[in-house]
C-alpha cells in the first residue's frame, strides 16, 4: 500500500467530512488534484467509494493512476470535468471542495443543485475550504436554502484556512454583515475563547480595515461590529 501523507489543511478538511458522514458511503473530491485526499479516505477511514473530479486532464490522469496503484480501481471513478458537471450526486455523499475560490464553489453548487432532486440534496454534506471570497460563499449558502452546520479555522505555515460544512434544508436564512464576513459559527467560537479563531479574527480585522477604504459594505460592517 502506498503511504500518503496529507497536509495539515487537507487532514482537517477530511476530519470535517468524517464528522458529518454517518455512513461513509462515498466521498466526492472536486478539484482533486492528484487524488490524495480520496485515497486516504478510502484506505484509512472506511469510505466505501470515491468520485474524483478535476478540470484538467493531467491531474485526473494522475488520480486514476493512484487509484489503480492502490487497488481502488473498482471503488473509485475519476472524471475530467468542470466541478460536478456530468457527475450525479448520490444519497449521503460527502462533497469536498478544498483550495477553490468561493465564487467557483458557488457556481459548482448552483449547477449541481439544479439537476439534483431536493430530497436527495438534503442528504449531501458539502465540506468547503475556499481560498478567497468566503463571505460570498456564506451569503450564497444561506440565501439559497443551505444551513452552515459548522465552521472551523486552522493555521498552516502562517496561513489561516477556514473550513465550512453545509447542507441543504430548503430554508433560507439571513446573515448579518458581521456573520457574513466573520462566520456565524466562528463568531460563537471566538466568543468562547478558541485561540486559533481569535488569531484569525485579528487577521480579518486588519484585512477588512484596509478593504473598507474602497468597500462601503465592509466599512458599514466594521462600524456595526462591537467586540
Amino acid at each position: 500500500m502506498i503511504d500518503i501523507k496529507l497536509s495539515y489543511r487537507l487532514n482537517e478538511v477530511l476530519a470535517t467530512a468524517l464528522r458529518f458522514s454517518e455512513g461513509r458511503s462515498r466521498i466526492v473530491d472536486v478539484g482533486s488534484d492528484h487524488g490524495h485526499l480520496a485515497a486516504v479516505a478510502l484506505s484509512e477511514y472506511g469510505y466505501k467509494t470515491a468520485l474524483l473530479t478535476d478540470i484538467h486532464e493531467d491531474p485526473a490522469r494522475k488520480s486514476r493512476t493512484l487509484m489503480k496503484d492502490m487497488g481502488f480501481e473498482d471503488r473509485s471513478e475519476v472524471i475530467c470535468t468542470d466541478g460536478l458537471e456530468g457527475a450525479e450526486l448520490l444519497y449521503g455523499d460527502s462533497v469536498v471542495m478544498a483550495g477553490l475560490g468561493g465564487n467557483n464553489m458557488v457556481d459548482i453548487i448552483t449547477r449541481a443543485s439544479k439537476v439534483t432532486d431536493q430530497e436527495l440534496l438534503k442528504s449531501v454534506t458539502f465540506i468547503l475550504q475556499p481560498q478567497k471570497s468566503i463571505e460570498i460563499l456564506r451569503s450564497f449558502l444561506c440565501s439559497n436554502g443551505f444551513t452552515i452546520k459548522d465552521e472551523s479555522v486552522i493555521c498552516e505555515r502562517g496561513i489561516y484556512y477556514p473550513i465550512v460544512a453545509a447542507s441543504y434544508t430548503g430554508e433560507d436564512t439571513k446573515l448579518s454583515l458581521y456573520e457574513k464576513y466573520y462566520g456565524p459559527v466562528l463568531i460563537s467560537k471566538y466568543e468562547g475563547g478558541e485561540d486559533c479563531v481569535k488569531e484569525y479574527f485579528i487577521r480579518l480585522d486588519n484585512s477588512y480595515k484596509l478593504r473598507s477604504r474602497g468597500d462601503m459594505e465592509v466599512k458599514k460592517m466594521l462600524e456595526e461590529v462591537k467586540r
